[in-house]
């Protein structure tokens, strides 16, 4: 039996039975949607899959003709996706709290992947989909949007109601992967990319924004409420910056991982990056180029 949830609990699930396929995908649109470096997607049978509690809560987006994100609206953490139209569930993994015993076969949308981020694994790598997806897959990605003003580094959601830029360079950019960061991008770990309030601008969308933070933690996260994609929140005078949701090449690449005693049985870990069990004692001096 595997159980997951959202971030904020109100929303979980079971599946009884087996995770038959896992897959990273680090297509645009996943990326922006997830606000990470790529998304692991594990598929179930439809009748191994229970939803526990608040299925009638789960809010979708529209992001193509043929397909929805569903999401949670009060924590933003990505969903299941179940349909009579879906052969499959397809399980977003980071929401997963067990060992699902399934490891991820291959990579999807590889020529899509975000000039930040490296695979480090020897799995299979698809510029699109696989030739044996079958000649209907669609491929669908979102626009390209570039920043207002010349030089700064740009992000935006997924639907484009939220838009942002930022002077640089950028202060930091780790990736975390403690069980919070997961289950708040729904994905095998969070990239964060910290920057200057002074240098950091709202274009758009600063009022459609839900921020939420986990009862009795500091842990928080805010989310564009009409497409569910994470976006940048504020804390100890410093923006931090969900990396997924750039626009543009920020020039700058994770440094660290941080409780990697904490990742998913199923993650790969950049061991080129330092690595920490936990958080203390990472905390170098912060970047500070002219």
């Amino acid at each position: 039996m595997l159980t997951g949830s959202c971030l904020c609990g109100d929303i979980a699930f079971e599946i009884d039975g087996p995770v038959d396929m896992a897959a990273h995908c680090h297509c645009s649109m996943c990326r922006k949607f997830h606000g990470s470096a790529f998304a692991t997607f594990g598929t179930a049978a439809p009748e191994d899959f229970r939803w526990v509690r608040g299925a009638e809560g789960v809010r979708r987006y529209q992001s193509s003709a043929r397909g929805s994100r569903p999401f949670c609206p009060r924590c933003g953490s990505t969903v299941p996706a179940t349909g009579e139209n879906l052969p499959s569930v397809l399980v977003p993994m980071g929401n997963v709290a067990e060992d699902p015993g399934t490891r991820p076969g291959l990579h999807l949308f590889a020529r899509s992947m975000a000039p930040w981020h490296t695979i480090v694994d020897d799995l299979p790598q698809h510029e699109t989909y696989p030739a044996e997806f079958g000649p209907d897959a669609i491929v669908v990605e979102r626009p390209v949007r570039v920043p207002r003003t010349r030089g700064a580094i740009g992000g935006s959601c997924l639907c484009g109601a939220v838009a942002f830029e930022f002077d640089g360079p950028p202060l930091r950019m780790y990736n975390c992967h403690c069980s919070r960061c997961r289950r708040t991008v729904s994905a095998a770990y969070q990239t964060v990319l910290r920057a200057r309030r002074s240098g950091f601008r709202w274009l758009a969308g600063a009022d459609n924004m839900t921020r939420y933070q986990l009862p009795g933690t500091r842990f928080e996260c805010a989310f564009c409420r009409t497409c569910g994609s994470r976006t940048p929140w504020e804390r100890e005078g410093q923006v931090c910056v969900p990396a997924g949701c750039l626009d543009t090449d920020p020039g700058e690449r994770p440094g660290d991982n941080i409780f990697t005693d904490s990742r998913a049985s199923w993650t790969v870990v950049d061991e080129s990056l330092e690595t920490w069990p936990e958080a203390a004692g990472w905390k170098r001096p912060q970047t500070n180029r002219p």
